[in-house]
């Protein structure tokens, strides 16, 4: 009987061997697609479209490999001699099989204590997902050392084959790999090859330690690196990270490398040189935390001294966020500093470019029970456009305490509650207007009775708001109002049945009273308009903020219908058509200045959702005025097939130039798509187009060549960084990116996939998306 140590012979390789003579790559497990297709369904393995074939080993990834101590062991041979007292031999077809292990050797030769062994000719060692194969192997069964003579491999998990002159295994599991190359690429078509003259693989650390390595590509060396370290495993390791690379008209070429530092298990860091040609060069850097006693947090910095572009000026951001929970309490900090108001457009590190006005820097306490939340907050803002006057500038929150509380939802009595003491400040120094600052005290309970059934709904609701000030450097007490307000919103639902479709029309009555309070002079720390939409017609606010209690006697009119798949359920089509009925004039208005309401109606507003088949939508929105004038349209339609690997999109806004609704006008086309040409090209690009001023605020158009062990992506952008200022000089930028992956290493990067997912509708959902973020498809 075999000794189960003699199992302890597998290693685990993920990392590079050295190429001379041919390899058996059948032996090691390639199957070519055309081989793989001829498998029942249920044995073939996935290949990648980009691929011609794939690995298949002996043992699959998903076997689990037995304790060898506790699992028998099968061994086979045509010749067996066995000697209790001194060595064991087997010859010809050697084969010694364990639940998740297999050896395959010409021969096997055991010492008499069965603690070391020699395995020559033909040798084949399988776990789950790897292969080894070799030509000489000496094994110690106790320490588990072993020597290996002329050996390749191939490893599933990372989709990576390679060869060794000399692998070494230490008693602690450490792989010591002497002339190797290493490749994720197709064994018969190897665009490249990483090789090293000596190479180290630690379990116990996570990391990867290459000597005197060269990167081949179509077998020609591009990349001499004496020494690097990479992780092996998921552990976190100080290295280096993917670099970024692009280049704009106005900045140049622009290379960063981040650094990462893992400094400990709960904290690290990544300091990132970066280079810009025509800037400079600049520093920048993260540093998280994460403690038991203090919670979680980010510190982020930049610095480019004496930008050669802006005045020799220095430039510079700043960010702090922290974070820590503990029960039902949470502290959170969100501190931002930047030097100018055009640091993000020029020295944004992505390349959704952004004209940031303001710099947020709070903090916040929160406290909650089951029904309620308690809210204590301080806020400030840096104002980074020096144009702006100080009375457009926000107000700072010093500090805000905010209480909301209901009951449970399952009773048909619902009360809700909203409290709220703050003290604004805002500073006036450049005489554009009077400084008012102090506290606002508010409050807003209501009571409401929920009647739901499958007919509808009918809700009244009750209301009570509570506005006092007290302004600083004020010699009255202050001022308050009260004031009630109710309303009732109920719903009818009809049903017909249709062949394919259930239809429903669904009529929908909301009605509003709240009395008139003269509020003319009130302060405006924080309210605004809000915007009119279907939806904002059965809200019983039209001011977002606390600064003003609407007067109203109104009346909303809306009717819905929905087409619902008899199969599954879903939404196939839905159309709503509404307006407001006023039935006296709306003088409680923003300004003093502002005229008061007087219009008997608020126009219609609609929407239209449809998804006639699963891979194509659109939808439409619009707003009329009293007079029957579009006030506002857009119309989108989207194409996003199941397979996730093409989509298209296109859009079209109207705004009209209405003053009393503060709306400037506005008509854009926009459309977006992403394209498979072949199995390896992929076109995608943007398009938004001002039609009122005939120039085209962003384009982007990209062609990508995805192979199966390498992508290359070129990106050519041109864009507006002040698309709102028809005046501004210099607005007009344009830039050129590059992304290459060879896949199982690092690559290039650009950031292009952040400004995809945040300006193309279902670009999230891709697999270009995926792809990008190294997701294997």
């Amino acid at each position: 009987m075999l000794s189960p140590r003699l199992l302890c012979l597998f290693l685990c390789f993920t990392s590079t061997v050295h190429a001379s003579d041919a390899v058996n790559y059948q032996r090691l497990g390639w199957i070519s697609r055309s081989a793989a297709e001829k498998l029942p369904i249920n044995e073939r393995p996935p290949i990648k479209a980009t691929c011609h074939g794939t690995w298949l080993t002996p043992i699959a990834n998903n076997v689990k490999v037995a304790n060898p101590e506790e699992t028998p062991i099968e061994a086979l041979a045509a010749w067996v001699y066995y000697n209790p007292e001194g060595e064991s031999r087997l010859k010809g077809n050697v084969n010694i099989t364990q639940q998740g292990r297999l050896v395959q050797a010409d021969n096997a030769e055991l010492s008499h204590n069965r603690d070391t062994g020699k395995f020559t000719g033909n040798i084949l060692l399988a776990e789950p997902g790897i292969v080894m194969t070799g030509e000489q192997a000496d094994m110690d069964f106790t320490t588990k050392i072993a020597h290996i003579e002329r050996s390749e491999f191939v490893s599933t998990f990372l989709n990576a084959h390679g060869r060794a002159n000399q692998i070494q295994r230490s008693a602690d599991n450490v792989l010591t790999i002497a002339s190797g190359e290493y490749s994720t690429c197709e064994p018969d078509h190897r665009v490249w090859y990483f090789a090293a003259q000596d190479l180290r693989l630690d379990p116990n650390t996570g990391r990867g330690t290459v000597k005197k390595a060269t990167l081949h590509v179509a077998d020609v060396p591009v990349l001499y690196v004496p020494y690097f370290n990479f992780p092996i495993d998921s552990r976190r390791m100080t290295g280096l990270l993917v670099p970024r690379f692009g280049s704009t008209n106005d900045g140049g070429l622009d290379f960063s490398q981040p650094i990462y530092l893992n400094l400990a298990p709960n904290y690290d860091a990544t300091i990132t040189p970066r280079l810009l040609s025509k800037r400079g060069l600049m520093a920048e850097g993260e540093f998280r935390y994460l403690t038991s006693h203090t919670g979680e947090g980010s510190l982020n910095g930049a610095f480019l001294p004496s930008d050669n572009l802006y005045n020799s000026q220095n430039r510079k951001r700043g960010t702090w966020q922290h974070r820590y929970q503990q029960s039902n309490w949470q502290l959170g900090s969100n501190v931002n500093y930047v030097s100018d108001s055009a640091y993000f457009t020029d020295l944004g590190t992505d390349l959704n470019q952004s004209n940031t006005t303001h710099q947020e820097r709070s903090a916040d306490l929160s406290y909650w029970g089951n029904s309620w939340n308690l809210l204590a907050r301080v806020q400030g803002y840096q104002t980074v456009d020096p144009l702006l006057k100080d009375i457009d500038k926000p107000y700072a929150r010093l500090p805000q305490l905010l209480l909301t509380a209901n009951t449970p939802n399952n009773t048909p009595l619902q009360g809700k509650l909203l409290s709220e003491l703050t003290h604004f400040q805002r500073s006036i120094t450049d005489n554009s207007g009077t400084e008012v600052n102090g506290f606002r005290l508010r409050a807003e309970p209501s009571l409401s009775y929920v009647i739901k059934e499958p007919w509808g709904f009918v809700t009244p609701t009750l209301g009570v708001q509570q506005l006092s000030y007290q302004l600083d450097g004020a010699s009255s007490n202050g001022t308050s109002i009260s004031t009630g307000s109710v309303s009732v919103d109920s719903s009818l639902v009809f049903e017909r049945e249709a062949p394919h479709f259930l239809q429903t029309l669904e009529p929908r009555l909301f009605y509003l009273f709240s009395p008139y309070h003269e509020q003319s002079q009130l302060p405006n720390f924080d309210t605004a308009a809000s915007t009119f939409s279907y939806a904002q017609l059965f809200r019983a606010r039209r001011f977002s903020g606390g600064d003003r209690l609407d007067d109203a006697n109104q009346i909303s009119l809306g009717l819905t219908s929905r087409w619902l798949d008899k199969e599954d359920g879903s939404e196939r089509f839905r159309a709503s058509l509404g307006e407001v009925l006023y039935f006296r004039d709306r003088k409680v208005q923003l300004n003093a200045t502002d005229p008061i309401a007087t219009a008997s109606s608020s126009g219609f507003a609609g929407e239209i959702n449809a998804q006639l088949r699963n891979d194509w939508s659109s939808s439409a929105d619009a707003l009329w005025t009293t007079d029957g004038k579009t006030s506002q349209l857009g119309l989108q339609i989207h194409y996003l097939p199941k397979s996730n690997d093409r989509l298209f999109n296109i859009g079209y806004s109207f705004r009209r130039d209405v003053s009393a609704l503060n709306q400037k006008a506005l008509r854009q086309a926009s459309t977006s798509f992403l394209q498979p040409l072949t199995e390896n090209w992929r076109m995608l690009g943007l398009w938004q187009y001002d039609l009122l001023n005939k120039e085209t605020p962003d384009a982007l158009l990209g062609l990508t060549y995805d192979a199966c062990c390498w992508q290359m992506s070129l990106y050519r952008r041109q864009f507006l960084v002040d698309a709102d200022n028809a005046t501004a000089s210099s607005r007009r930028r344009s830039a050129f990116f590059i992304e290459v992956t060879l896949k199982g290493l690092a690559g290039l990067s650009s950031g292009v996939n952040d400004l995809l997912k945040n300006k193309v509708f279902g670009y999230s959902q891709t697999k270009e998306s995926a792809a990008s973020l190294g997701v294997t498809r």
